[in-house]
């Protein structure tokens, strides 16, 4: 297999226009990408005789060079044309049967060229084999006018999906290391690698570019609200190859894409200030932000609309810029809103749409308000509830107001990073940001995995719900910050914990330290037996922050006051954040009644929970 990326003309034939008559030629192309197999696409090119090109004209039935494009047929289009036309396309699955006309929206940003036009990219059925174009005036009346002289089809197949990628999409992909920041957090988005892009994280068709942001502008793709199968990273694959290959760009245009259910795409590569190719050739001073859709009777999704916001907000505050103020941008010249429409350049473009520019004021609006007003949070262990230092990979609880607009609790595997749209972010102290894992969230109280890898030392908590509305908070993560759980989920009573006992034949079982009195409504003690002299028994108990020990020999515990031999601390299999401590239980506690468990670890005492012996 050949791995350099080439063009093959495959053949030249020529077709009669049967609507007036008109002759053109076609000329065939397609490109091999190796070693990306999953990408293929082809290219239908039409030279139009100047006579044939007045008025207006439908093509012959045109075979598809794609055979079982997956999930969908991906469909652009450029044109060369002295006056306004209008260009459609239909499908058919057998040249007989076929699909309404749809319209190329004209991209007027992506001409390279006078004369040149460029559609949007169209999608359609996957099982789509034959199509016809139709060029007509933008003006019907005059059929005198010179029409198009030109067409080039671009099919796309970007490759389905794999269902293992779209998962970690759904679940994981997000909880990729965030850049730092100085105040509001970038919001969790998938990498190019995650959404499948061919280059990966880096491109080869070009060297990179980088610029001082002073402007954030706002794009829709123009291309249908839906995706075939809901498969996004699909539709985003699609504009990379019809940027990369037919426009001829290093790579794809935007800076991050944004799909109805609000999951933000890394765009092109290179990361944090990278110059794209999205605003009519002046992108020097900008980031732009594509939403996946047309937006010109429809408004984005309002999912979709608080990512934005969150970007937004992320870019404005790491560069101090004001949401609704408006300033010069320079590469163009103008006088531009902070967050401008794609219209507001100097290219003439619809973009991003007439249901989508008039929402422009109030996410100004809506960005300034998230960066001016953070409510409060509180962290402790979710074991003890002491406000205390909180070590790497513990269970932490976060309390405020407004976290989130719904309660739910985690279903997956690994744990996700957002859950009804709310997340956590903690800055270390030496600036790094990670998202943290979550097992739960509701409106007053996020439950989340402290994340490892991050310097100890004071540490912001930053928590954001749907609606992009930030909390801050301030913590201390130390190496150990060990916590003991209870039985009544307080840090009180009850140790969370069962007894091992060991038998002289060899034989072992487990016994309760717990049992739930229903009058009380609470867990009360089911005393321990510590049984024949024979009898091993050792206390299991339940904990987080224990894990990075430095020793066992560090590790001292006590049960009523007598010192009881460790012989094992650190995580509990199967489960995220939760520890175990293993105790020997003397016989010397045989009848003393209720005792205290205490812990203490590298010198940091746990919080003391309760144990009954008889």
């Amino acid at each position: 297999m050949r791995t350099n990326k080439y063009l093959t003309r495959l053949t030249c034939l020529s077709l009669m226009i049967f609507a007036i008559g008109s002759a053109f030629t076609e000329e065939m192309y397609t490109q091999e990408l190796q070693p990306k197999p999953n990408v293929r696409h082809g290219e239908l090119r039409f030279d139009l005789t100047r006579e044939s090109a007045r008025g207006g004209f439908t093509s012959q039935t045109i075979k598809v060079p794609i055979d079982g494009a997956e999930p969908f047929l991906a469909v652009g289009a450029v044109w060369s044309a002295e006056a306004r036309v209008i260009v459609s396309l239909r499908g058919s699955v057998d040249g007989v049967f076929w699909s309404d006309w749809r319209e190329f929206n004209a991209d007027h940003d992506s001409m390279t060229q006078p004369g040149e036009h460029v559609g949007a990219l169209l999608l359609m059925d996957r099982r789509t084999r034959f199509v016809q174009f139709r060029i007509v005036n933008e003006n019907p009346a005059d059929r005198e006018a010179f029409a198009a002289t030109s067409l080039k089809l671009h099919f796309i197949s970007p490759g389905a999906t794999p269902e293992e990628m779209r998962e970690r999409i759904e679940k994981q992909a997000r909880g990729k290391m965030s850049t730092p920041s100085t105040k509001y957090p970038k919001p969790p988005v998938v990498t190019r690698t995650d959404w499948g892009c061919p280059d990966g994280q880096i491109t080869t068709h070009g060297s990179l570019s980088y610029t001082t942001v002073t402007h954030l502008i706002a794009h829709h793709t123009a291309m249908g609200n839906e995706a075939p199968n809901s498969d996004w990273p699909a539709i985003v694959r699609s504009i990379w190859n019809f940027h990369v290959f037919e426009r001829g760009w290093a790579d794809i245009g935007y800076n991050y894409l944004i799909d109805p259910n609000g999951v933000i795409y890394e765009g092109r590569a290179g990361g944090d200030n990278v110059i794209g190719a999205h605003f009519s050739g002046v992108n020097s001073g900008t980031m732009g932000v594509a939403m996946l859709g047309t937006f010109t009777s429809a408004a984005p999704a309002a999912k979709a609309l608080n990512s934005l916001k969150k970007i937004f907000a992320w870019k404005s505050d790491q560069r101090d810029l004001d949401p609704t103020g408006t300033s010069l941008h320079a590469a163009s010249q103008l006088n531009l809103k902070t967050i401008s429409g794609h219209r507001d350049g100097p290219g003439a473009t619809e973009c991003p749409g007439d249901a989508f520019y008039p929402l422009l004021p109030a996410i100004r609006t809506d960005v300034k308000n998230l960066l001016s007003s953070a409510g409060a949070v509180a962290g402790v262990s979710a074991a003890s509830f002491k406000a205390s230092a909180l070590a790497s990979e513990s269970i932490v609880a976060l309390f405020g107001a407004g976290l989130a607009s719904s309660t739910q609790v985690a279903a997956s595997s690994p744990l996700p990073v957002s859950l009804g749209g709310a997340s956590v972010t903690i800055r270390d102290s030496a600036n790094n940001e990670k998202l943290a894992p979550l097992f739960f969230v509701s409106d007053g109280q996020i439950n989340f995995l402290m994340p490892s890898g991050l310097a100890n030392g004071e540490a912001t908590i930053l928590a954001t719900n749907a609606d992009g509305r930030l909390a801050r908070g301030t913590v201390t993560i130390a190496q150990v910050a060990p916590a003991l759980f209870s039985a009544n989920a307080n840090g009180q009573g009850i140790a969370a914990a069962v007894v091992l006992r060991v038998k002289a034949d060899g034989s072992q079982g487990y016994e309760p330290v717990a049992r739930f009195d229903q009058a009380q409504n609470k867990f009360v003690a089911a005393p321990i037996d510590l049984g024949a002299a024979s009898d091993q028994v050792f206390l299991v108990a339940y904990g987080t922050g224990v894990r990075f020990r430095s020793s066992l020999g560090a590790i001292a515990a006590k049960i009523g006051g007598i010192d009881s031999q460790v012989l094992f601390a650190g995580p509990a299999s199967g489960f995220f954040g939760l520890d175990q401590i293993n105790v020997r239980l003397s016989r010397d506690l045989i009848g003393r009644g209720s005792v205290d468990f205490e812990l203490v670890v590298d010198g940091q005492a746990a919080n003391v929970v309760k144990l009954e012996i008889r």
